[in-house]
């Protein structure tokens, strides 16, 4: 099935998983990071007390990822995007109206939960179970909302923050949610057939569904290669505008290399669809991280203003196939009927690592590692992590 026949097809659920991962964008760094300022006045943070609570926001969701994310699997589906919905809704609420730090903590716990957590997970985890044979294409497709988001919202945000006050900004956010995303999303999932309750014997306890993925070998061949993307990026995203320097790049060049990332991320994600349908996502797995690699070499042994475009280039084409190649191989390795626990767990570790990632970059950063020694570095760790994937060409 083409793309345009696919689309015209499910348009219903692919607007619907498209619509989360967009609005999955307001519990995301790149967004929350235009609020920091603002925060660091209006509660009187330092960048490093600011930065302890955001990652305590942070594992605190990851904690409650694999509880909540299973749910998915045992509750109608269009209950579950409800609950998402509304939480996010929660989480804007409370941050338009925080006067106090804690309450700053608890806005931050359910964006980082509902919005970096759970709406990308209800989208992945639907198009997983919902389609077999168009799998790839649904998923590639679902996560357009993420580039979008990206590309869209910062400018956004930045230019209403210039005549609003940041707690006004997310008023409206939680208007736009309330008024336009709740109503649209019950709309398209409301009357959906395949939203239909699963019993406990379908997908089996947690308690079962997790000893079936940690008794299988083939786990532990893919966790380091699904960790390596979001552990670097974050990190290296994070610090690099400030270590830029060593490159020769400067802040205007990195945002402009941004643009570079966001399109490689969309083709590269749109064209991984019809690879997975056709070779699996298995096969493709340990391939994925080859374009990261590339740019990080690049970035190694080349210097200029270029280098910092294929760089970003490159990477994007590794986060493109990676939001696609994942969900799928859950479904291929471990099946559909528990695909929400499977996909909640790993999105879990994934997000403790990410947590993880700002400090151990701060700390070499401080120590007087070099941008480019910690390309090497990253480049080393993602080599050994895809040679480790390759064992699930042997399906065991």
């Amino acid at each position: 099935m083409t793309y345009l026949t696919f689309v015209r097809k499910e348009r219903r659920l692919l607007t619907f998983a498209i619509s989360l991962t967009f609005f999955s964008s307001f519990g995301q760094t790149f967004l929350l990071s235009l609020f920091v300022p603002y925060f660091l006045t209006a509660f009187d943070l330092s960048n490093a007390s600011f930065g302890t609570l955001y990652s305590l926001a942070t594992l605190t969701g990851a904690m409650a990822l694999p509880y909540l994310g299973q749910w998915i699997d045992r509750i109608p589906l269009r209950n579950y995007s409800m609950y998402v919905a509304s939480g996010l809704l929660v989480a804007a609420i409370l941050m338009s109206i925080a006067w106090h730090v804690a309450m700053l903590f608890v806005a931050l716990i359910f964006l980082r939960l509902t919005g970096q957590g759970l709406s990308g997970h209800t989208a992945q985890a639907t198009m997983a179970r919902i389609y077999d044979r168009d799998r790839g294409k649904a998923l590639s497709i679902s996560a357009l909302g993420y580039p979008i988001g990206e590309a869209i919202l910062p400018s956004l945000i930045a230019f209403m923050m210039v005549y609003m006050h940041w707690r006004t900004v997310w008023g409206f956010v939680a208007g736009l949610i309330a008024l336009f995303f709740i109503p649209v999303l019950w709309s398209l999932i409301k009357n959906e057939s395949t939203t239909v309750e699963k019993s406990e014997e379908d997908v089996g306890t947690t308690r079962e569904n997790y000893s079936k993925i940690f008794s299988d070998n083939r786990t532990f061949y893919t966790i380091p290669a699904i960790l390596i993307p979001p552990f670097w990026v974050t990190g290296l995203f994070l610090y690099q505008v400030s270590a830029a320097g060593d490159m020769g790049w400067t802040a205007a060049i990195v945002a402009s290399a941004f643009v570079a990332f966001a399109i490689s991320r969309i083709v590269s994600g749109l064209l991984s669809g019809p690879m997975i349908d056709r070779f699996s996502a298995q096969t493709l797995f340990p391939f994925f991280l080859i374009p990261m690699m590339l740019g990080l070499t690049v970035a190694i042994f080349f210097s200029g203003t270029w280098t910092a475009f294929i760089y970003m280039g490159l990477v994007g084409v590794t986060l493109g196939l990676s939001s696609t190649f994942k969900s799928s191989l859950w479904a291929e390795l471990y099946g559909t009927k528990m695909i929400g626990t499977v996909q909640s767990l790993f999105a879990s570790i994934m997000v403790f690592s990410t947590a993880l990632s700002p400090f151990l970059m701060g700390w070499m950063l401080d120590s007087g590692f070099t941008l480019t020694s910690i390309f090497v570095i990253a480049l080393t760790s993602s080599f050994f992590s895809a040679l480790l994937s390759c064992r699930l060409f042997f399906k065991s």
